[in-house]
């Protein structure tokens, strides 16, 4: 348990709360977990964070933050 206290927040995907194991950038920069972010891309145009919508539906892996949480 001590390890997860010790975890950034940003290692943590917004929609699931669980930590990523494959975060992609949405086209407006923030971060989540490719498996909840198309799930939920399936269904809305907007972003899960800030309500607004995304002009663009294509996802960018996050590799720094993937080798990050990998080396943590």
């Amino acid at each position: 348990m001590a390890e997860q206290q010790q975890a950034l927040p940003s290692f943590f995907c917004p929609i699931s709360m669980q930590l990523m194991t494959d975060p992609v950038n949405t086209c407006d920069g923030h971060t989540y977990e490719r498996s909840f972010i198309e799930t939920w891309l399936q269904q809305h145009r907007t972003s899960p964070l800030t309500g607004s919508r995304l002009p663009r539906r294509d996802l960018v892996p996050n590799l720094a933050l993937r080798n990050a949480i990998q080396e943590w």
